[in-house]
Formats: structure tokens, sequence, C-alpha cells
């Protein structure tokens, strides 16, 4: 096992080489997301997510292989196996990007219509054909299995279907959040980088009392200063990003707009704190902040701040875990300074399923008796043409019905 001390532990001269290769390639990762974010855009975005997905399930997958049972199975049922492993990946993506993206891809609809039309009969037939293509991989891999061999073959199994849910299934999310607006996206990213970099900086520069054993480089000192740094550079964000419409403005397809235009909702709008908070709350403030203004947004980013720095550097302690149980120091090398594509994106896993399951249980309510009239407005903009016509012309009935139209 790779044995880890602190930062501060370490010679000035490891310390510092340390630090700047891990500060000057964060900063070339920062400069590439940004960039992917305000060009790119949502499609771009998309393909980013796909991409990360397919590297840490290549580093994940080869985690646990033992040479030995890989060599006694064969060349044929290695390869099979080998194209198994790719093939529920490619699956798995096709189901989780499929109905994610649905509404997104018919957006396009008019571009090329006959290729359109062939696409919704896959669709209108869609999760019949997922599960059959599924339950061809399920009959190969059991034609597959050896005598002998049978405990290590379903070890591999059930490491892959993990592997699969934690990380395409959980990860595919963050594609969803986007479409609200790419501030439910970057932001989010924002937190548990800043999170990341703030917690390390600490940790380098006052870290000593270890955090936890699982991770003997993470201090106290570093997390408490990464939950405090995070919680004032979520609101600084905050309120510069909403200033720009591509931050807030919902979005469809996949074609970039770079100054979009769209009616601000009054989540990104300033108010009394009263008026945001309710008069209960607002009634128990203290005097001098009565006259204070924030946005019911900074409440949300209250909490998205708390669980990048609370919860989801845990993502990385679980990561951490998972990598002693293997003996393995990182899961690749592919970034210089801070191992494999795994290593950064542990904690923007957990983190993107969090902001998935607040987003539309808090601030895109859909049950009745409780929701939010702006929420339902920015639904209504992410639907195509056709949807939003059939809704107007069942609005228009029942309103009419109840005589509130002529």
């Amino acid at each position: 096992e790779v044995k880890q001390t602190l930062l501060v532990n370490a010679t000035p001269a490891q310390r510092w080489k340390s630090f700047a290769v891990r500060a000057s390639w964060s900063m070339v990762m920062v400069f590439i997301f940004l960039f992917i974010v305000f060009y790119l855009q949502q499609a771009g975005c998309v393909l980013l997510v796909f991409v990360c997905q397919l590297l840490m399930y290549k580093e994940l997958i080869k985690i646990g292989r033992k040479n030995t049972k890989e060599r006694e199975l064969g060349w044929l049922v290695k390869g099979g196996f080998q194209l198994l492993y790719w093939y529920w990946f490619f699956l798995t993506t096709f189901i989780t990007y499929g109905q994610t993206l649905e509404e997104h891809i018919y957006f396009h609809k008019d571009i090329i219509p006959k290729t359109f039309k062939r696409i919704e009969k896959i669709f209108d037939r869609y999760v019949l054909y997922c599960f059959a293509l599924y339950a061809l991989g399920l009959v190969a891999f059991v034609l597959m299995l050896k005598k002998q061999h049978y405990k290590y073959q379903f070890q591999r199994f059930a490491h892959c279907h993990v592997t699969l849910m934690a990380v395409v299934v959980q990860s595919s999310v963050l594609a969803s959040n986007m479409f609200h607006g790419m501030i439910w996206f970057l932001l989010p990213c924002l937190l548990v980088i800043t999170n990341d970099i703030m917690a390390y900086i600490f940790g380098f520069s006052m870290g000593r009392t270890p955090l936890i054993k699982l991770s003997p480089k993470k201090t106290w000192e570093g997390f408490i200063g990464g939950w405090m740094s995070t919680l004032v550079f979520g609101f600084m964000f905050s309120r510069f990003l909403v200033q720009f419409p591509l931050m807030t403005c919902p979005s469809q397809g996949f074609a970039p707009e770079y100054w979009p235009q769209c009616e601000k909702s009054s989540l990104f709008q300033l108010g009394s704190i009263e008026d945001t908070l309710g008069h209960n709350i607002g009634s128990r403030v203290p005097e001098f902040m009565q006259d204070w203004q924030m946005m019911p947004m900074d409440e949300h980013v209250f909490w998205m701040s708390m669980f990048a720095s609370m919860v989801a550097p845990f993502g990385g302690f679980f990561a951490s875990g998972f990598k002693r149980a293997f003996k393995i120091k990182d899961f690749g090398d592919s970034i210089p300074g801070h191992g494999g594509i795994t290593d950064r994106m542990d904690c923007q896993i957990i983190m993107g399923m969090f902001v998935y399951t607040y987003v539309n249980s808090r601030v895109f309510k859909t049950y009745l008796g409780d929701f939010d009239p702006d929420a339902v407005v920015s639904l209504f903009q992410e639907l195509n043409d056709d949807q939003k016509v059939r809704i107007f012309k069942t609005l228009g009935r029942a309103l009419t019905k109840r005589g509130l139209l002529n």
C-alpha cells in the first residue's frame, strides 16, 4: 500500500513542486471547462460529460482484474468479456441519455424530417428495445461462463454493473441539469472545484490535524477552510452568473445561443429579506439587516454550497476507501498532480445527483398545491412547439369552461 503523509510533513521542495504541478493543471482544466460552457454550451457540456464517463469507466473497470484468471479463461472468453464491458457501457449510455435528452433531440426534428420519423418510431418502443438489447448481453454472458471460474466471472459482472450505476447513471443527470439554465450545471461544478482548491490551500498552509484515516492527506483545517470559502465564493459566483441570460434562461435543443432572450425569473431577482424568505423568518432578522436585499436563488446557493463542502467530499473519501481496498494510489495518471479522471470527478458525481433531486423537488416543484408559477413558466419554455400548442389548447378549453375566457 502506498504510504501518504500530510503536506506539512513533506520537505519544502516536495510541497512546492506538488503545489506547482497541481495548480498549473487545475488552471488548464478550469480554462478548458469554461471554454466549453460558454462557447459550446449544452452540446459541448453533454459531450464533456460523456467523455468523462467513458474515461472513468475505463479506469474503474480494469480494477480488480486478475491476469492469471484472465489467461485461464482463454482468449475467446476473455475477448468476449472485454466486448461485453463496452457493450453494456454504450447500452447504458443509450438508455440514460435517450430518456434525458429525448425532448431536446426532437427539438431538431425539422432539420432532417425523414430521419426523425424513423427515430420517433424507435422511441415509441424505446424501453422494449433497450430491454431486448440488455437481455441479449445477459444471454451472451451466460454462454461465456466457464467451469471453475464462475465466481471470478460473476465478480466481474457485478463490478461492471455497480460501476455503470455509480458512474454512468448518476452522472447522466448532469446533462438534465444544464437545460434548466447553465447556472444549474456551472455553479455546482464551481462549488466543488472551489472547495477542492481552498481545502488544498488551507491544508497545504496550515493542515496538521488528520480528518479521516481513509484519506491521510485530508485535514480538519483544510475541511473547515474549504467549507467557509465555498460559502463565500458560492454567493459571489451566483451574483455574478445571474447577470447573464445564458446562465438563467432555460434551453431546448443543442444549438448554441450566445445571447438568449427570456423573461428573467423571480428566482434571480432581488427583493427584501421578508419577501424572499417569508414573514415568519423575515420578521426575526436583526434590525440592521432589514434593508438588505436578497434573491430566492440565495437560499438554493446556500444549500448547494453546504452540500458541496460538507457532503460531496465524502464522495472523494469513498473513492479513497475504494483505492485502499485495491491497494492503488490513484485511479489513473492522465492528469499530472491529480491522478485520473475518476480522482477529479468523484465529488462532482454526487454533487450533480444532489442538484438534480434538489432542483426537481424544491426549485421546479411539479406537484399540485405547492408550486412556483415562475418555475412552471420556465418548464413550459423548455417544451417543443408542438407540446406548447397542445398545452395552450388544453388550457384554453379548461379556462373557457370555467368562464375565465370568452
